[in-house]
This record gives structure tokens, C-alpha cells and sequence, in this order.
């Protein structure tokens, strides 16, 4: 191609603006300029490239146009608008009496059509909760929701969008205007410091606030309520007029919940990504997908795929997905400047991320003023002037000149990399879900690569995360039911299930007052570390944890015999020693009663020594280890 005509094709192609019109002459004088042989090149190019990038550039212009700049930075709308694919959703159980059978989605629905119907119809469904864990776009998809709002000639409604992160959400909110012709969106309820304190109370506060909009869109972390049956059905407020037979009396709460992508879709993303050119690094990222699941459940981890493809190594935890996230960025930043070093910025992160968290409720949000940053770079010893305006931070800045985590997932993490570093301010911190996921994965890491666990867990709320066990003795357990369990929980059993693997234990050994005891992290049990010297009957075993409980042994007096879930999650798949179980534990117990019956006359047994566990006549004898 001639140089004067590569220029007038470059002058051309950065002179889209919105119109159709414009899209079309400018088309039309590409077209002139090339014939021929390059037109069906160029057409490509113009297809794949420039139409998807002027597109995205409008909607940025029309959030950045009619979004108030301290709400969310152009940093984030630019990230939530490129490259991106609709999301699909569905709804927790289709059949359910709460979903209204029009309201019950496919996995397969697109969200945006889904709540462009929830939106049109009657007022049944006012309030709409969409619910999804942390990265997978629920921000994203109100900018993008919003913007395709602002293209719509004909609307029908306001539409307003408020993040409830922020200090005065709730002023915001009561100056709308003409709430009854307005959709209001609620961004990220999980981010709401009065939400964090009481997420029932604040609900209700928010519908009282919200009762006059026409309709209501709340966004929030699927985990943020600790239970499925802890998000609100009913909103409170009463229907007014003539209802249906069988209709509720009040509105309802609606929930809807985000898809992972689909292989469809990842295929979608990697192409807006990669043009036709980079087949290669697609080919790559793709790979790379096929690899880690947490990609497509995790838009905001997909985004970062090129540093990913970039490293070129084997990653199978999430952790380790943050990890080179933020290795790749701080090497990018000590490039820079050459006094900044990448520890020292890795170490003001850190702390940093601990500093927002602990100190949200004071700030009223997830984010600090620029004057307080700059007193903690100072203290920190970080150049923070030159950093910062480098615009290439893990931080945003918003018009008002705070500071917030690009993505609050990586923030998490970083908090976790601090409280594994022993910081003694994350001690009694308030743990997340997803921190807690990130720790609970960095343990099985380091027990599968028999690296020692160099922190104190005990410091950690790891709640929600530990196994969970059958604690209920039962009197008729029969040889299938064992077989199955043995299946089920992947234990090992020499005889029935030789492919079981086991579980990963964290063990922690500890001495009370009059005994020695092994607590196990993973199922949350606290375990005698030996148990009784000789082997008894099942009626005797029975006695001696009495007489445990009688003298208050350890400190406690809630002994009992083991389940055979319990006791079988002792079993190691190969022998340590002469026994299949961790040398943590005495080795005298070679086997051990449980609690649970095939009939009368037996009892279930384990036998370490063999690697099995078996029926055992109640009046043959074998030994006890108690559990709590």
C-alpha cells in the first residue's frame, strides 16, 4: 500500500464519532481508497476491529458523559466496556414457588434480555436482586446495561445507577427526581459499610428508601448472605389494587444469578481480544483457559489472560492466578522508575489493602483520600507523586481524588498475603468469603507440596470452609451404605476403595493441662492424640469416654466414639510407617472403635494397620481414640 494511501486510510479510520451516518461515510471512503484484492482484508479489519472499537468507544463517552466522575473512574468504565460479551443467567430453582414460572430463566438466557423483560413487565417484579461471586462482571454489566440505555431512542423510563459503596449513597438515592418513572440500579450491596454491620437491616432500610422507584436492581456477592434462606422473599412493601388469585400480598424480592461463561463465550471474549492476526497468543490463551476453570467463572481473571499467557507456567489455584496478576504489574512498575523496587511497592500494596479493609467503616467506603495515601506512602517510604500519576497503579483515582483497588479480588488477596505474613492488624479483621477461599487454597497448596504451614491459622476465620463430617451415630450401617460413603467422601479403604485419595489434614499438635490433642483444621475435630492404652469391647469403649467426660479431660467434657465418616478421614492412601495414618498420632491405636452399628451384635471398626475398616463383633476388642 502507498504511503499517501496509508495515511488517508489512518485519517479515515480515527474519524468515527456516534452516528450511523458517519459509520457509513466513513465506510464508503475506505472503500475508495481500496479496491480490489484488499477489500475483503480490510472488511475483515473493519468488521473485527474498528467497528467493535468505536463501538466501545461510544459507550464510554456516554458513561463518562452522564455518570458523575466520583462514582465510578475512567479506569473502571473503560475496563467494564472492553472487549466485552453478554453474560447469561438463571435463576437458584426454576420450579420454585417463589420464581413466577416467566421469571424462571434458563442457564442459556441472555441477562440482558432478562432483565429488560423483568423490567417491562407488570409490577411484580420490583425488586430484582442479581447475585454472582466477586470477578465475574456484576459491575461491568450495569455500565454496559447503562450505556445500552443511553443509545435507546426510545426509553420508556429513567434509568439511574448508584454504587452503594460510596459515603452518601443514601442522599443521592432520596434526590432523584420522578422516582416513580425511574429504574434505579444498586451497585454492590456486599460493599455497603452498613450492609457489612447488619445486611437484614440495611435491606430494609433500602426498600423504605426505594419504595416510590418504579423499579429497583440491587447487585451483590452471592456469599455476602451466609445463607440462601438469609436473602429476603418478601420486601415489606403492600400491593396496592386488585391482585391475582394465588398473587402475594407484597412485592417480592426476585433473584437472579450470573452464568459462568460458556465455552461459546470464552471463544467470544478471546476474539475480541486477539485479532485474526494473533492467532498464536489466541491459540495460547486458549489453552490456558482449558487449564484453569476459575478463567471463565471469572471474567475479571479472563481480562488478565495475556499476563497469564505471558508467564507461561503451570497454575492450578486461584492464588496463584492473583499472584501473577500482581508480579506482572509490579514488574511493570519498577521499569518505570528506577527508584521504586518492586518489594518495597509489593509491601505498601499489601498494607495498603489492610488499611482500606479495617478501616472502611470510618471512611464510609473502600477507599482513601489522597491526603491520608499520601501520609501512608511517606510513613511506607514509597515515591508516591510520580507513582500514582504513572496511571498504571493497581489503584483507581475518582474525580473527588480518592483511592480504591482496581479490582477489589486482588485487594482480598493481598490482605491474605499480609496475615500470612504474620501482620498482627489482620488478626481480628472481619474475613470475607472470598478471603477465606484464598487462604483455604493457599493451605492445600502447601500440603500438597509438603511446604510448612508457617502462620497461625487459629488467627483466621475459616468458617463455612472445613469439611463436613457426619457426627451422628447410626444403628443399621450397611455394607453399601459404607461402600458408597467411602466413594463419596474419596476415602481410601485397601479393600473397597483402593483409588481414594484421602483428604489434605492440617494438623496442629497440641498439649492441655492432662493430656495431648491433635486438631484438624480441615474437618474442624479435635482428635485424642493418643487414646486408651489397651484394646476393649465396644460396651467398655463406651465407659471410657464416660470417664473422659467425668474427669473434664483436655479441658472438655463433650468426648465421644467417632463416626465411621470421622474416623475413616484418618485413613492415609499408603502406609507412614506400619500404619495408613499420619505419625502425628500414637501409634499404639492401630485400630479403633466408631459409634456406628451394623446391628446389635457389631460395631464398625477402622483398622489402621490394614488399611480398612470392617465390622467387628461389639464384644471383640479394639481401642479408642475420642473425638470432639
Amino acid at each position: 500500500m502507498p504511503p499517501d494511501t496509508t495515511v488517508a486510510l489512518l485519517d479515515t479510520t480515527t474519524s468515527f464519532f456516534l452516528t450511523q451516518k458517519e459509520t457509513l461515510d466513513v465506510l464508503g471512503k475506505v472503500l475508495g481508497i481500496i479496491g480490489g484484492g484488499g477489500l475483503i482484508g480490510l472488511l475483515t479489519l473493519f468488521f473485527t476491529k474498528t467497528l467493535p472499537w468505536w463501538r466501545t468507544r461510544r459507550d464510554r463517552r456516554l458513561l463518562e458523559n452522564n455518570l458523575d466522575g466520583s462514582l465510578y473512574s475512567k479506569a473502571v468504565i473503560e475496563r467494564s466496556t472492553q472487549h466485552y460479551v453478554d453474560p447469561f443467567c438463571q435463576v437458584v430453582d426454576p420450579a420454585g414457588a417463589e420464581e413466577p414460572r416467566h421469571l424462571a430463566f434458563n442457564p442459556k438466557d441472555n441477562l440482558f434480555k432478562v432483565v429488560d423483560e423483568a423490567l417491562a413487565q407488570s409490577t411484580a417484579h420490583r425488586y430484582l436482586i442479581l447475585l454472582a461471586d466477586s470477578g465475574m462482571g456484576k459491575t461491568s454489566f450495569l455500565l454496559n446495561y447503562f450505556a445500552r440505555y443511553l443509545r435507546k431512542g426510545k426509553r420508556g423510563f429513567a434509568l439511574q445507577l448508584v454504587p452503594l459503596g460510596i459515603p452518601d449513597a443514601d442522599a443521592r438515592i432520596a434526590t432523584i427526581a420522578k422516582k416513580e418513572k425511574t429504574v434505579l440500579l444498586l451497585d454492590a450491596l456486599d460493599e455497603d459499610t452498613l450492609a457489612i454491620v447488619d445486611h437484614a437491616a440495611r435491606l430494609r432500610d433500602l426498600v423504605k428508601l426505594t419504595r416510590d422507584f418504579q423499579k429497583v436492581l440491587i447487585t451483590c456477592r452471592t456469599q455476602f448472605f451466609p445463607k440462601e434462606e438469609e436473602i429476603p422473599r418478601e420486601t415489606g412493601i403492600v400491593k396496592v389494587g386488585p391482585r391475582a388469585a394465588g398473587e402475594t400480598a407484597q412485592y417480592l424480592f426476585h433473584k437472579l444469578y450470573l452464568s459462568p461463561f460458556t465455552d461459546e463465550q470464552v471463544e467470544a471474549y478471546l476474539k475480541k481480544r486477539y485479532a485474526f492476526w494473533q492467532r498464536r497468543r489466541r491459540k495460547l490463551a486458549d489453552a490456558m483457559v482449558q487449564k484453569i476453570p476459575n478463567l471463565s467463572v471469572r471474567p475479571m481473571l479472563l481480562a488478565h489472560v495475556e499476563d497469564l499467557v505471558r508467564a507461561d507456567r503451570a497454575v492450578n489455584y486461584s492464588f496463584e492466578l492473583y499472584e501473577e496478576m500482581v508480579e506482572a504489574w509490579l514488574e511493570r512498575e519498577e521499569g518505570i522508575f528506577s527508584n521504586l523496587k518492586k518489594e518495597s511497592l509489593r509491601q505498601f500494596s499489601e498494607r495498603l489493602a489492610v488499611d482500606l479493609h479495617l478501616n472502611r467503616k470510618r471512611r464510609g467506603a473502600v477507599r482513601i483520600p489522597r491526603a491520608e495515601l499520601a501520609v501512608l506512602a511517606q510513613a511506607w517510604n514509597i515515591p508516591l507523586e510520580e507513582w500514582l500519576l504513572s496511571g498504571r497503579s493497581l489503584l483507581n483515582r475518582d474525580a473527588e481524588g480518592n483511592y480504591k483497588f482496581a479490582h477489589r479480588v486482588i485487594m482480598e488477596y493481598l490482605i491474605v498475603k499480609r496475615f500470612i505474613a504474620g501482620d498482627p492488624a489482620c488478626y481480628d479483621m472481619q474475613w470475607t468469603d472470598h478471603m477465606k477461599e484464598l487462604l483455604w487454597e493457599i493451605i492445600q497448596y502447601r500440603l500438597a507440596a509438603n511446604e510448612p504451614i508457617n502462620f497461625d491459622v487459629k488467627k483466621a476465620d475459616l468458617s463455612g470452609l472445613q469439611l463436613s463430617l457426619r457426627s451422628v451415630p447410626v444403628a443399621s450401617l450397611t455394607d453399601e451404605e459404607v461402600r458408597l460413603m467411602l466413594k463419596r467422601q474419596g476415602f481410601f479403604d485397601k479393600s473397597v476403595h483402593r483409588d481414594g485419595a484421602g483428604i489434605r489434614h492440617l494438623f496442629e499438635r497440641t498439649e492441655r493441662k492432662d493430656g495431648k490433642l491433635v486438631v484438624d483444621h480441615t474437618t474442624g475435630l479435635t482428635w485424642q492424640q493418643a487414646g486408651s492404652t489397651t484394646g476393649t469391647s465396644f460396651h467398655d469403649a463406651e465407659r471410657y469416654i464416660r470417664d473422659l467426660n467425668q474427669r473434664n479431660f483436655a479441658g472438655y467434657s463433650d468426648w465421644r466414639l467417632p463416626t465411621l465418616e470421622e474416623a475413616m478421614s484418618l485413613m492415609e492412601p499408603s502406609k507412614r510407617g506400619d500404619l495408613y495414618l499420619n505419625p502425628v498420632f500414637d501409634r499404639r491405636q492401630s485400630g479403633i472403635w466408631t459409634v456406628d452399628k451394623f446391628n446389635r451384635d457389631e460395631a464398625w471398626s477402622v483398622y489402621f494397620a490394614l488399611g480398612v475398616c470392617n465390622r467387628n463383633p461389639v464384644s471383640n476388642t479394639s481401642f479408642v481414640r475420642a473425638v470432639r
